[in-house]
């Protein structure tokens, strides 16, 4: 998607192009029917990055990712406390789920256990 964090889209800030190992995530997304957009910097710290990504989308809702951790965070929770922190070697069904919470954060549902 085009990086218009204007239009009602989650927003996923990518450091040093973190996000081509985080793919599943972004299915994930995909799979709830929300939107997303990809914006890429080239430096910061993820969660930090993450809760700024959630405040820059009309979606309250932000991730970032690094090649080693993803963030999911949402714009009204304190900037240290994020919702979801994954590492790259979660499995895939984590990351997949990842993706898919975050999106059902944006519809008001109850989210998927990371972990089953």
């Amino acid at each position: 998607m085009d990086s218009n964090a204007s239009a009602p889209a989650i927003v996923i800030s990518t450091i040093n192009d973190g996000i081509t190992v985080w793919k599943e995530v972004l299915l994930g997304i995909e799979e709830e029917g929300i939107p997303f957009v990809i914006q890429t910097q080239t430096d910061g710290d993820v969660t930090h990055c993450a809760w700024q990504a959630a405040r820059r989308s009309p979606l309250l809702v932000g991730i970032a990712c690094d090649k080693e951790k993803l963030v999911v965070h949402y714009k009204n929770l304190p900037a240290s406390a994020p919702l979801f922190t994954l590492m790259y070697h979660q499995d895939s069904h984590a990351r997949r789920s990842a993706g898919n919470n975050a999106a059902r954060l944006v519809k008001g549902i109850p989210f998927r256990d990371l972990n089953t």
